[in-house]
Parts: C-alpha cells; structure tokens; sequence
C-alpha cells in the first residue's frame, strides 16, 4: 500500500549518508501522545533549543555537513547550499529525534516513555513520504535534512563549528536519526515564542507498527492494542520484554 507515496520523495531532502532511505528507526513517546497524533494527525516537533543537552543551545552553528541528494536532485545541489545560509543559527530549528535500535531498548522505555507508554516504528523513507509538506525546492522553501548523529564528543572546535550532527559520546546509546524541518510557515516570531511545532502527517504511512510499553500489565495492554487497531487501523504489537 505504501509504495504509491514513494513519489513524495522526489520532492527535495538531503541526507549526510547515502543509502538509508529503508533504514529502520523508532520514536519512544508518552502514550497519550501517540493518541493525539493518530487523532490529529499532527506531529509535534520540539525545537533544538529546548533539548536537556546545553550543546544542542549554543548560538550560530555551522550548518556545515557532508550531505549527498536523493534521486536525480543533484542539478539543485549547488542553489541548495546558498539557500542553506540563512539557517546557520539552527538553535530554534524544529528537530525530530529517532532511534536507530531494531530491538527495543529497556533504557529507551525508561528515558523517553512514561510507564503507559509506546514506541512508534517505521523507516525512513515512510517517514518523510507521510509529511503532508511540500518539499519541492522549485516551489517552495521548505526542507528536512536528516542523517544519523555522530558521537564524537563534539569533535569540532570551537563549539559554534560544530556540525548538526555531531553529539557527545555520553548520548551513543541512543543510537539516534535526527530530522531537521525547515519551513517557510516558521516565522521568525513563532521560532522565539514557540517551543515547536505541528507538522501535518498521513499516520497510516507514517506507522509500520506501534510497540507498547512493558511497563503496562498485560490485560490493559491487550485492551489498549485492540483500540487502536479498531479505531485507527494501525497494528499494534505488545513488549517482549518481561518484568
């Protein structure tokens, strides 16, 4: 069924790595969340500076990474990089964090869900085709950059070199993908006011499958998988891990 979105992706994105457009991800969440995006089909996305991570604060990274196009985009490759410069600041930037662990993560559950919580999964390619944004660099100003996170320590120096995906070494286990959103719509009002933004969504392309928390007992878990399989089509499978 999906296939027939995969056209979406010749809108214009760039990646810093070549050859992950089926690569796995996954997103730890409140459970509360998850119904509110299968309701609203809104994705939330929080902006960088609001991350625990100081360096994830600092003012005027370089937007200075290794990226490669996706499909036959190479010819706009050139006017992408001059289009990139007014977002060298990119603290304000609305920023997606995804996990890369095929297997569920104990530390993940405990870190980034509640105890009534569920981790959505999919691929990158599902990811972006869901976005219900125009990424057309001939039509539009709008961009996502994406690529998995480096953890060097903050190789770079000074800090404000660093590049976007660069972390600290403490944060490897999380094994992270990161999506940059760069939309016109963002004004420079809503970028100092708001702490993030609603990105619209097709859930049922964006969700291969939700996993839920096993920190819930098993007869609510049952209970909680049929309802959203019955109210939102979406398989739901329950944790393998025991406790």
């Amino acid at each position: 069924m999906k296939e027939e979105y995969g056209s979406k992706l010749n809108g214009y994105y760039y990646l810093n790595e070549e050859g992950c457009n089926d690569k796995f991800i996954c997103q730890y969440m409140r459970l509360d969340y998850l119904i509110q995006l299968l309701e609203t089909r809104q994705y939330y996305v929080k902006r960088r500076r609001t991350f625990e991570d100081a360096n994830e604060c600092y003012k005027n990274h370089k937007l200075a990474f290794a990226y490669s196009t996706v499909g036959n985009n190479c010819v706009h490759q050139p006017k992408m990089e001059e289009r990139l410069i007014p977002y060298a600041d990119i603290i304000h930037c609305p920023t997606a964090c995804w996990s890369k662990h095929e297997r569920e993560n104990y530390l993940m559950w405990k870190s980034y869900a509640t105890e009534i919580g569920a981790c959505i999964r999919t691929t990158v390619h599902n990811f972006i085709a869901s976005l219900q944004i125009d990424l057309d660099i001939d039509k539009t100003e709008n961009k996502v950059l994406c690529g998995s996170m480096n953890y060097d320590n903050y190789k770079s120096s000074p800090i404000e070199e660093n590049q976007l995906f660069d972390k600290d070494i403490v944060y490897a286990d999380e094994n992270e993908f990161r999506f940059y959103f760069l939309l016109a719509s963002d004004s420079e009002k809503k970028k100092e006011e708001s702490k993030g933004i609603h990105v619209p969504v097709d859930t049922k392309v964006m969700i291969d499958e939700v996993l839920l928390s096993p920190f819930i007992c098993k007869n609510a878990a049952d209970k909680i998988a049929r309802m959203i399989k019955c109210s939102y089509d979406i398989n739901v499978k329950l944790s393998n891990i025991k406790l």
